[in-house]
């Protein structure tokens, strides 16, 4: 959003309409301010357009990161992942298989051999204006200086074999593939999330402070299903 609303106030200090459109950017009404620049003459067609254009792919996952919900959030999130590796099968699905809950999709290598995958997506919001909706205060990848805390909670190694953490921004999605044994022995794993908890369950937190500690274990998005594989047979 930071970027849109720069290249617009730019051309607003041009208008006739100054304050009018200035309240309309804060507003995000953004449609408004583009037709109200058109008819003075201040931004072309093709200006406009490009604007546009630019201003969707920094926010190609804004739809996903306004869901507020936190169930449908992550559901929004894993249909995403399936979409790109569909050999990957939602384990609560599947009626021969007993996930209880401990994990959410599976790989079938061979046989019965089963690779139990744990799926946690997290969003890169500003967490120093939490009142303020998440389209509002969600991150690029060009947003240095962003302050966010991504809480992967519920995290149960002794149940699956792999984790997949999904970090949203506006524009990107980023990956982190741990196995059980990383994740346990990462610096950053609280374990005993809560009171009588099952599986050794914690919670991890990736923030710009700590980004570094995961660096070793960020992938591409093509080579998430692969990098799966790779840490299963270790």
């Amino acid at each position: 959003m930071r970027i849109l609303k720069q290249a617009l106030i730019s051309l607003v200090k041009k208008s006739k309409l100054k304050n009018l459109l200035l309240g309309k950017i804060e507003e995000q009404d953004y449609e408004f301010v583009y037709l109200a620049l058109q008819n003075e003459g201040l931004l072309s067609f093709d200006a406009y357009q490009r604007l546009k254009q630019e201003f969707q792919e920094r926010n190609k996952y804004l739809s996903l990161i306004k869901i507020t919900a936190p169930t449908a959030f992550a559901d929004k999130a894993m249909a995403h992942l399936l979409s790109l590796f569909p050999k990957l099968q939602p384990a609560e699905k599947n009626k021969s298989i007993k996930a209880q809950r401990e994990y959410d999709v599976f790989y079938r290598r061979g046989g019965k051999r089963l690779i139990k995958i744990e799926v946690k997506a997290g969003r890169a919001v500003d967490k120093t204006r939490p009142n303020i909706p998440y389209e509002r205060r969600a991150f690029s990848t060009l947003d240095k200086d962003g302050v966010f805390d991504m809480n992967f909670q519920q995290m149960k190694p002794d149940y699956f074999d792999i984790a997949i953490l999904m970090g949203i921004w506006t524009d990107k999605i980023r990956y982190w593939v741990l196995s059980s044994k990383d994740m346990r022995n990462h610096k950053h794993f609280s374990p005993g999330q809560h009171r009588g908890n099952k599986g050794n369950e914690g919670q991890i937190h990736i923030k710009p402070q700590n980004l570094s500690d995961f660096k070793q274990f960020e992938v591409e998005e093509r080579r998430v299903l692969e990098t799966v594989l790779k840490k299963a047979s270790r």
